[in-house]
């Protein structure tokens, strides 16, 4: 049988390589070829996943904060909050440096102030104080109802200023303390914001903003913990302070979602747009916290008082449920 033509080529390649089985020549001519092939391909390298951060978990602490941020960041007005675990020292945060019209929120360093004139002996809680007819204030109280030349003890006086938020209580206070020794005290507490300037007590709709009293949600909150770790005034007083605190009737605001069980000792303001609340929260199983709210340029107080309600349901509910 007559070879074909491609078996002559096959044999003459066969000659040439030598006595080699063909198998393995068929072998090396396909690795060959598939070398070629690989070798014009471009050289790709293999890419491998970067693994991802593992998203750690909020704490509940971490929670109540974002959700509180959240609601004040949708509110149409400045909002300030100052949130501090007594026990753990957590704290919150958000706007709490930031300066407010103080409006009543003022009287809570004034019983301060007081407290600490008793303790250099320049007055005590029985001392009586006349009522004098130009000290007679609008608003709050029942005390501008009386007549002139009635004598209250100061106790009394105080007791009214911070449950009632009574401005001609207040007026009488100021007036025997004297501006200048309020501001002192003040400054002695540690506060840097916070002062009293006669202007700053008007009831007027606008005053000149230089002439106003300030505070902020930081100032508030640092006096109510000196207040509560007796760091102002002896041990005595500083609880006299906070029992009368907790004497305040309103149940609105922080007050209108507290628990039952729970017990707030807190002071309120309300003027020229700015409405605000401030207290330590004590829960029954021993935990105490500060909690402030200010908030400022309001259209409405009935909203601005909704949020400061929100916040306390928001804050009474993640500080009952365990961390």
């Amino acid at each position: 049988m007559k070879s074909t033509r491609d078996n002559k080529r096959f044999e003459m390649v066969a000659d040439a390589a030598g006595p080699v089985d063909a198998s393995y020549w068929w072998a090396g001519l396909v690795l060959f070829l598939f070398g070629s092939f690989l070798w014009g391909r471009p050289h790709v390298r293999a890419v491998v996943p970067t693994p991802q951060p593992v998203e750690k978990k909020l704490s509940r602490w971490d929670q109540m904060g974002a959700t509180l941020t959240e609601m004040a960041d949708h509110y149409d007005g400045e909002v300030g909050i100052y949130i501090k675990d007594l026990k753990t020292g957590r704290t919150f945060e958000r706007n709490a440096d930031q300066r407010f019209v103080s409006a009543s929120l003022i009287k809570l360093p004034i019983m301060a102030a007081t407290c600490q004139a008793i303790k250099e002996n320049r007055l005590s809680l029985n001392t009586r104080i006349k009522f004098r007819n130009y000290e007679r204030r609008d608003g709050s109280g029942n005390l501008k109802w009386v007549r002139a030349g009635r004598s209250f003890p100061l106790s009394q006086l105080v007791y009214a200023m911070i449950t009632q938020s009574d401005n001609t209580a207040t007026a009488m206070v100021i007036d025997r303390l004297g501006y200048e020794f309020l501001n002192r005290c003040f400054a002695d507490f540690g506060l840097q914001e916070t002062r009293i300037h006669p202007q700053g007590m008007s009831l007027a709709n606008s005053i000149d903003p230089l002439l106003d009293n300030y505070t902020t949600p930081h100032e508030m909150g640092h006096l109510l913990e000196k207040i509560y770790n007796h760091q102002l005034v002896s041990d005595g007083l500083s609880d006299l302070m906070l029992e009368i605190m907790k004497h305040a009737r309103s149940r609105s605001r922080l007050a209108k979602n507290l628990p039952p069980e729970w017990q707030f000792a807190r002071k309120t303001g309300l003027l020229r747009h700015n409405c605000h609340d401030v207290g330590i929260v004590f829960t029954p199983d021993g935990g105490a916290y500060v909690l402030c709210v200010l908030t400022g340029q309001n259209n409405n107080y009935k909203l601005a008082k909704s949020l400061i309600s929100s916040v306390g349901r928001m804050t009474y509910e993640f500080i009952d449920q365990p961390s």
